[in-house]
C-alpha cells in the first residue's frame, strides 16, 4: 500500500528516504511529494519512490493517507489543502492550531497539567512589561507565532529601577526610558507575550530545556522516540539548536546539574509530560496527530514547566528512532484504511 509523504522540497531529506526504507519492512511503500504535485481534476499525485536506493518519479493515485509538513499549509496551497482534507486522511489536517498564548491558557484550564503552566500574559503596552515586570522581576519576552528560539529576549530589574536586556549573546542596560524606546521600536507592531523567567540554567550559567519527541507507534498510541537537553552554550536566553546550541543526554545532564535525590523526581515528570501532554494537544486540536516536540524547563528546585509543543519538531537528533517509529505507524494506518474498506470498524 502507498504512503504519502509531503513536503515543501522538491527533493526528499535523508530522512525521508530513511524511513522509505523501514517502511519496507511493513509492506508500505512510500511517495514523496510536494502539494503543486498533486492533480485535483485527476486525483492524481506525480511524486517519487524509492526503488534500488534510487528516487524514481511515479504517477499514481493520491495516496489514502499523507505524512503532511505544516510548512504546506500556506496560502498558495488552499485549493490543494482543503482536497486533500476532503478526500484523504492527513497527518495534521492544519485547523484548530492555537498559537503559544491560546495554548497556555487552555492547559491553565486542566486540573491536571496546570501546575506545568508559566505565568503568561499578551503584551498590549509598555505598561504590561512595567507591571508584570513589578510583580516578577525576571521574565521572557517572545512572540506568540515565533519559532526557531527567534526574536526572544530576556528582562531583568534590578535594584536601581532600571533594567538589563539579554537577547542572543548580547546584554545591555536600560533605563525606564530606554525601555519604553525598546519597546516602540522592537514590540509595539508585533505580537508578543511576557511570561516568568524560569531558572533553567546550567551550573556553569547556559540556559536550557529538556526536548521530549514523542511519535505515534505501531499501535497508534503516543510513545517517546527521545529525550534530550539542549544547551544555548554562550547564549543569553535561548537553547535551541538552530540558534548554536548544544546537546546532551537527559540522565548524564541531570546527574552533572541536580543533586541525587531529585533526578528520579525529574525523570518522572518528564515521563509522566510525554504521556499527557500529547493528549491534551489532541484534544485542543480536535484530531488525531503523529508527532510532536515538547519543551520543557526545569528549575533550580527541580520543578518542570511547560515552554511549548512543536507540531513540527526537528528530528537531526533522533533520525533512526523516528523513522522506525514513523513506519510502525504507517503500518498501523495501512491496516487500519483496509480494514475500514472491508468494512470492519
Amino acid at each position: 500500500m502507498n504512503i504519502g509523504i509531503m513536503r515543501n522540497g522538491a527533493k526528499p531529506s535523508y530522512l525521508v528516504e530513511l524511513i522509505a526504507i523501514y517502511s519496507k519492512a511493513y509492506d508500505v511503500n512510500i511517495i514523496y511529494m510536494s502539494p503543486k504535485d498533486i492533480n485535483i481534476a485527476k486525483g492524481t499525485v506525480s511524486g517519487k519512490t524509492l526503488v534500488n536506493g534510487d528516487w524514481i518519479k511515479i504517477q499514481t493515485k493520491i495516496p489514502k493517507f499523507i505524512d503532511i509538513s505544516q510548512f504546506c499549509f500556506k496560502k498558495k496551497n488552499r485549493e490543494i489543502i482543503e482536497y486533500l482534507r476532503n478526500n484523504v486522511l492527513l497527518s495534521d489536517n492544519g485547523l484548530n492550531r492555537n498559537n503559544k498564548l491560546k495554548f497556555i491558557k487552555e492547559v491553565k484550564k486542566d486540573k491536571k497539567l496546570n501546575h506545568l503552566v508559566i505565568p503568561t500574559q499578551k503584551v498590549n503596552s509598555i505598561d504590561d512589561i512595567i507591571t508584570f515586570m513589578d510583580k516578577y522581576q525576571e521574565a521572557i519576552l517572545k512572540p506568540i507565532a515565533g519559532q526557531f528560539g527567534r526574536d526572544i529576549f530576556l528582562l531583568k530589574k534590578d535594584e536601581e529601577k532600571g533594567f538589563t536586556l539579554y537577547q542572543g549573546t548580547e546584554e545591555r542596560y536600560l533605563t525606564r526610558d530606554d525601555l519604553y524606546t525598546f519597546f516602540e521600536e522592537n514590540l509595539s507592531t508585533k505580537k508578543y507575550i511576557i511570561q516568568k523567567f524560569i531558572h533553567s540554567i546550567t551550573k556553569q550559567g547556559y540556559p536550557f530545556d529538556c526536548r521530549i519527541n514523542v511519535e505515534k507507534n505501531g499501535k497508534g498510541e503516543w510513545s517517546t522516540a527521545r529525550m534530550f537537553i539542549r544547551i544555548g552554550i554562550g547564549q543569553k536566553v535561548v537553547s535551541n539548536i538552530s540558534q548554536g546550541g548544544a546537546v546532551s543526554k537527559l540522565k548524564s545532564f541531570l546527574n552533572a546539574n541536580f543533586p541525587v535525590e531529585q533526578v528520579k523526581v525529574i525523570e518522572q515528570r518528564l515521563k509522566e509530560i510525554a504521556k499527557t501532554v500529547p493528549l491534551k494537544v489532541e484534544e485542543l486540536r480536535k484530531q488525531q496527530l503523529m508527532t510532536l516536540g515538547i519543551d520543557v524547563g526545569i528549575d533550580r528546585d527541580g520543578s518542570v514547566y511547560l515552554f511549548e509543543v512543536n507540531g513540527a519538531p526537528g528530528t537531526s537528533q533522533l533520525r533512526a528512532e523516528v523513522a522506525e517509529l514513523r513506519a510502525q505507524y504507517y503500518s498501523f494506518i495501512k491496516n487500519k484504511i483496509q480494514f475500514e474498506q472491508k468494512g470492519v470498524k
